[in-house]
């Protein structure tokens, strides 16, 4: 394990990005257990984790010895919680000499699901605990030893020395008490409400609202709803919000960092409200056919009963009370043009980084100047920057990071809006058309100077169909050994040859084009894939690439646009 560490360790000195995701792969969850067994909280236990290989990345070089890499990585962290505890003033207890190597792994993204199911269960635990406290204590001894210890009635009865009947009457009773909170605690419990009770409102008229869609027109709302809606952090937020008032239909989904909000078309036949799990809805309807239109009504105990023709599907649904507040889309807000934002979007989103551990990369930075908005991404291999016009959204003129996973729904959402309304609510921007709101709270982070990245000079650069290079380092790069990653770029006024080592003889493969104008020459690395993410991302029918040695970054412009620029780091090469 000590010789995987110092291999890594050196390939990432080497300026090898991928090798340090290695690392935070190999010891994130074990970093984060170690946290949390520390503070006792698991969201300041992720904050730790984030802090700590933030510093691992930064101070790696000062590392003497690789091979005590953990125990210096232990020493961060353990830092990192004392600093804490000072901070917030609370008395530390002594850190037992556990070295982090000794907990087992598992996908750090597994764990964090497994941790944040838990939490949500015992929160879930403690408030049916609260309510079954509202039972007499008799009904409440009896339907908890009944469903919390699994106990029979029979079995109730004597270890109560009660009788079987009377243990059935009190579980009876306390169910039918229980019958108002059942949206709560019916997945907890798995309380059975008897069929002759569960719908007696709505046999003497106790509809609350009343609703006919287009099944196409609903499925398809519901399912951009339910990429929104959380999985895993919170069980109410994986529920979608009905709402209909006089002729309008209004649905929306949080993750309590992200939120959407749509108008359905759809019938109102009695307005109301309703929260419903996304996830079942989705799989009700999308099974039923497109030619019959689809009835939802909601009765008064908070159930809700799905028709299509014959078929009738009948689900939980909760009180709308319990539902965040969405904020609401300011009516002065900046207005841009679609095809302008998709494009800033389109042209800068690729580069972002995915998964690390330094947040602020994992999202889209605006940065709001006086004449103009630069859009840039960066995972600090790659970096994607483009202008638009002034984003005019307060009067300050500060920034902001808008996460990645929001604007890959901006771009999906918003995919064929003709104008897009953007608002800035302290924390939170939204982002509006016609029917449709989104909002995503921003990322609390200063994000890298990038000016610094971008070069100011070049020796030289060449001119070249887009197509063309992007086709021949995508050919070259299939047939390339997949452990490089790299290809070769020989760059003179007249031609480019693209090279690579192949995967099975290690020997060299190439082929060179034609260019169209350059000067300079120079011998370059770059990693393959980005190379062709990067040439797929610009819109013109020629590219320009700008260099000035073998280690410095190599720029790729469009030719005939001004303002989108993408920049690659060279990469080592050892042919």
């Amino acid at each position: 394990m000590r010789n995987d560490d110092v291999a890594l360790i050196q390939r990432i000195l080497a300026g090898d990005e991928n090798a340090f995701a290695s690392l935070l792969r190999k010891y994130q969850r074990q970093v984060h257990a170690f946290a949390r067994r520390k503070i006792g909280d698991f969201q300041i236990a992720e904050d730790i984790t984030q802090e700590t290989f933030l510093q691992v990345y930064q101070k790696l070089e000062t590392l003497d010895d690789p091979t005590l890499f953990s125990q210096w990585l232990y020493a961060i962290a353990n830092r990192l919680c004392i600093a804490w505890f000072r901070k917030n003033r609370l008395q530390t207890e002594p850190i037992e000499e556990v070295c982090i190597l000794g907990i087992e792994t598992e996908p750090y993204s597994r764990y964090v699901a497994s941790e944040h199911a838990k939490i949500a269960a015992e929160a879930q635990r403690d408030l049916v605990e609260k309510l079954l406290a509202k039972l007499k204590e008799s009904d409440r001894k009896v339907i908890t030893l009944h469903y919390f210890e699994e106990m029979t009635s029979s079995e109730i009865s004597e270890f109560l020395g009660v009788s079987e009947n009377t243990i059935k009457s009190r579980i009876r009773r306390a169910r039918q008490q229980l019958k108002k909170y059942e949206s709560i605690v019916r997945e907890v419990l798995g309380i059975p409400i008897e069929a002759e009770d569960r719908y007696t409102e709505h046999l003497n008229g106790g509809i609350r609202m009343k609703l006919t869609f287009e099944r196409d027109n609903l499925l398809s709302s519901l399912q951009a709803l339910q990429r929104v809606a959380s999985k895993q952090d919170a069980p109410l937020l994986s529920n979608v919000l009905i709402q209909a008032e006089d002729s309008t239909i209004e649905c929306m989904a949080t993750d309590a960092e992200m939120g959407i909000r749509m108008k359905v078309d759809g019938t109102v036949k009695e307005a109301g409200s309703i929260l419903v799990s996304a996830e079942k809805l989705v799989d009700i309807v999308k099974t039923w056919p497109a030619e019959q239109p689809i009835d939802l009504a909601t009765t008064k105990d908070d159930h809700v009963e799905i028709t299509c023709g014959d078929s009738v599907r009948k689900i939980v649904g909760f009180p709308d009370k319990a539902f965040p507040e969405f904020p609401v889309i300011d009516t002065a807000a900046f207005a841009i043009d679609g095809e302008v934002l998709r494009s800033v979007l389109h042209k800068t989103t690729f580069a972002a980084a995915r998964d690390d551990v330094r947040y602020f990369l994992n999202g889209l930075y605006f940065n709001l100047l006086e004449d103009r908005t630069e859009v840039v991404a960066t995972d600090m291999i790659q970096l994607a920057l483009t202008r638009c016009e002034p984003l005019k959204l307060s009067e300050d003129k500060d920034g902001f990071i808008v996460p990645l996973k929001a604007v890959k729904e901006i771009e999906r959402t918003f995919a064929n809006a003709p104008e897009i309304r953007i608002s800035r609510i302290k924390d939170q921007i939204l982002f509006a058309d016609a029917d449709t709101t989104l909002t995503t709270r921003l990322v609390d982070a200063t994000y890298p100077e990038y000016d610094s990245v971008i070069p100011e000079f070049f020796e030289g650069h060449v001119v070249v169909p887009k197509a063309s290079i992007m086709d021949t380092t995508r050919d070259i790069f299939a047939r390339a050994n997949p452990k490089e990653g790299l290809v070769c770029l020989e760059i003179n006024p007249q031609q480019i040859r693209i090279s690579a080592k192949t995967s099975k003889t290690d020997d060299e493969i190439q082929e060179t084009l034609a260019a169209e104008s350059g000067t300079g020459s120079v011998r370059i690395g770059v990693n393959a894939e980005m190379l062709i993410e990067t040439l797929s991302h610009i819109e013109t029918e020629s590219v320009s690439l700008a260099f000035t040695n073998a280690t410095k970054p190599l720029v790729v412009k469009p030719i005939g646009e001004e303002g989108h620029i993408c920049v690659l780091c060279a990469m080592k090469m050892d042919f």
